[in-house]
């Protein structure tokens, strides 16, 4: 009897990891057919074409790209980053975005594991890498970008098992607030209205602690990054550089080691 139980017992285990080890593998490869997804939004967004009916052609010779070789990351590797027509390079943002969405969906299915929280989460951090690269690319954000963003952010605030609403307002007037009087001083000469709507969401999603952490990580992640480029000389003071992906790494961070940072930083000060 107790063999059989023990038995039994492994076997459990042996499908439950089977299981858990397929679905992660499921939410990486959903990842990286999402980020193929997001890529063609960001290349066809500022010309205002359809991301559905319009064909996927190449930026250089126009033809049409056939089927097979838009398999995201294993088409830009069997062509070596090149069009299978005219030989010229394909731009290394399609398997980058591809590969940071597959890791992405893959960490935050771990982070939540198959609950109703996730989804809120998935869709963000979508929105996000939009945000992410199309600002890096072109300097602004898309109005239905950042107001996409804060909608789902705000969601999944309200879902969270800890929501308060004192901690979601004075999270949101923090992460907004201080963004909102940055960009009224600089008069939009560093930042803009986008990346306060991206504070707010984060501001309402994090609550007052992880806004105000998530501010702060921002401001030392672009500190580092433009003083990095001022010493390679690829920027100079006063360049004009994109904010919103700093703000966009942090709160990356912050989804998956905010709490442990905050609660580490509050216990060495012995307020926790």
């Amino acid at each position: 009897m107790t063999q059989t139980m023990t038995q039994t017992m492994t076997q459990t285990m042996t499908q439950t990891m089977t299981q858990t080890i397929l679905l992660q593998i499921s939410f990486f490869v959903f990842g990286l057919a999402i980020g193929s997804f997001l890529n063609v939004v960001i290349f066809r967004f500022p010309a205002l074409k359809s991301v559905i009916t319009d064909h996927s052609r190449c930026p250089h010779c126009k033809k049409k790209i056939a089927a097979f070789d838009l398999i995201p990351v294993i088409s830009y590797v069997v062509l070596l980053g090149r069009c299978r027509n005219c030989g010229k390079k394909i731009s290394a943002q399609y398997p980058l975005v591809e590969l940071a969405t597959g890791l992405l969906f893959w960490l935050l299915f771990r982070h939540f594991g198959l609950s109703y929280i996730l989804i809120p989460y998935l869709i963000i951090v979508g929105f996000s890498i939009l945000v992410f690269v199309y600002d890096l690319k072109y300097l602004e954000i898309p109005e239905i970008f950042s107001w996409s963003l804060l909608i789902f952010a705000v969601i999944a605030a309200l879902l969270s098992k800890d929501f308060t609403i004192s901690n979601f307002l004075l999270g949101g007037l923090a992460g907004g607030g201080i963004l909102g009087i940055l960009v009224g001083i600089s008069n939009e000469r560093w930042m803009g209205s986008g990346d306060i709507k991206i504070g707010l969401a984060f501001g309402f999603l994090f609550g007052l602690y992880g806004a105000l952490f998530f501010l702060f990580l921002a401001f030392i992640i672009g500190a580092i990054f433009g003083l990095i480029l001022i010493g390679l000389k690829k920027k100079r003071s006063d360049s004009v550089i994109a904010f919103s992906p700093f703000l966009i790494i942090s709160a990356i961070i912050t989804i998956f080691f905010g709490q442990y940072l905050i609660n580490l930083y509050l216990n060495l000060l012995g307020l926790v």
